[in-house]
């Protein structure tokens, strides 16, 4: 870059400016750790990646000026030149780490449903690597170019290993390009839950370069290859910020009036303090054509976690409220008439028994 960024400061101004950039660096370092300073960061992202765009370069500035001083008071001048283009080059993929964590917030509002607090405000390992992997080798190629190199000799043989691993790691680059396709699709996310076609349910715990990891409910964790995953379906019951709505069939005596029975269940669902008040739970006659009726209760809890212990008041509370009423859960009937008894039934009656064997 001519003769860099720091060759037109003088010495002792340089100096002074490094430390002050130092200074203010480390001081901002220090106050993000304060309790209020870290509550303000989380809600509002992108002051905090902002500022470290602009801190972070300039730290590294100072930094290089301190070190070019140093050896110049040691007598070392003939490194001096050096230690200002490492510089030059660390400003420049400090830049662009800072632009990655910028595209990277920008990629993580764009989600449905995302608010700041709600959820840690960053992608997944893989679609880290990737992103940050391809800013910094942007920011190289920036550097290369304004100082007049070409280095196609590195093009060259770069182009030739890639050929040979790609060969030798067909499956594990098979894995990481699905992985790369479900960061960009995004069918599920950090923190949601799928259930796959064998029954097997865990919370997405992280995505990288070769596999998904899931955590069951018994705490175990599942890795799979994110070619197989790609390959498969499942269902997506989402995360915590995410509401479920299941419904739920309750068997009661045709001989209660269905209009009484649906009353009694929305006030058992209403009563329950895991289920949402709103939407307000719905109770509907399913099937009344046989004996005991089908209703179906239709309900939402805050997220599917929180399911499991709602189901259980829900069906507490729906035996309480029947129970208080002379009522209850009744189980199928099933009528079973022998061939006898109906040979019996056609004499008395004095019809034919056309079919006696």
């Amino acid at each position: 870059m001519g003769e860099g960024l720091a060759s037109n400061v003088s010495p002792q101004v340089g100096a002074l400016l490094a430390l002050a950039l130092l200074a203010v660096f480390v001081l901002w370092r220090l106050v993000r750790l304060s309790g209020p300073v870290q509550a303000f960061l989380k809600r509002y992202p992108w002051g905090s990646a902002a500022i470290d765009m602009v801190l972070f370069p300039a730290a590294v500035y100072g930094s290089g000026r301190l070190v070019e001083a140093l050896f110049g008071r040691m007598g070392l001048s003939i490194w001096q030149g050096a230690v200002r283009e490492v510089t030059e080059l660390l400003i420049i993929l400090a830049v662009s780490s800072g632009v990655a964590r910028l595209i990277e917030l920008w990629l993580v509002f764009q989600r449905p449903g995302q608010a700041s607090g709600s959820r840690e405000m960053k992608l997944s390992q893989l679609g880290r690597t990737v992103l940050f992997g391809f800013c910094l080798f942007i920011g190289l190629l920036v550097y290369l170019s304004a100082n007049d190199l070409a280095p196609t000799e590195l093009y060259v043989s770069t182009g030739a290993v890639a050929a040979v691993l790609a060969f030798a790691m067909q499956q594990t680059l098979g894995d990481l390009f699905a992985g790369i396709a479900l960061s960009i699709e995004r069918p599920f996310r950090i923190g949601d839950w799928l259930r796959f076609s064998d029954g097997m349910e865990g919370e997405v715990t992280d995505i990288n370069w070769r596999a998904t990891r899931l955590r069951g409910w018994d705490n175990t964790t599942y890795v799979v290859p994110n070619g197989e995953l790609s390959r498969q379906s499942f269902t997506n019951l989402h995360g915590p910020d995410h509401v479920f709505a299941p419904w739920y069939l309750v068997n009661v005596s045709g001989d209660s009036d269905p209009q009484d029975v649906k009353t009694l269940l929305e006030q058992a669902a209403v009563h329950c303090e895991a289920i949402l008040k709103e939407p307000a739970p719905v109770a509907r006659l399913m099937d009344g054509t046989s004996n005991p009726y089908t209703y179906m209760v239709w309900v939402h809890f805050p997220n599917y976690p929180t399911m499991f212990a709602g189901r259980e008041q829900l069906y507490r509370e729906i035996h309480r409220r029947l129970k208080s009423e002379g009522l209850q859960i009744s189980a199928d009937i099933h009528e079973i008439r022998s061939r006898s008894e109906v040979h019996t039934e056609a004499a008395s009656s004095g019809a034919p028994e056309t079919d006696r064997p």
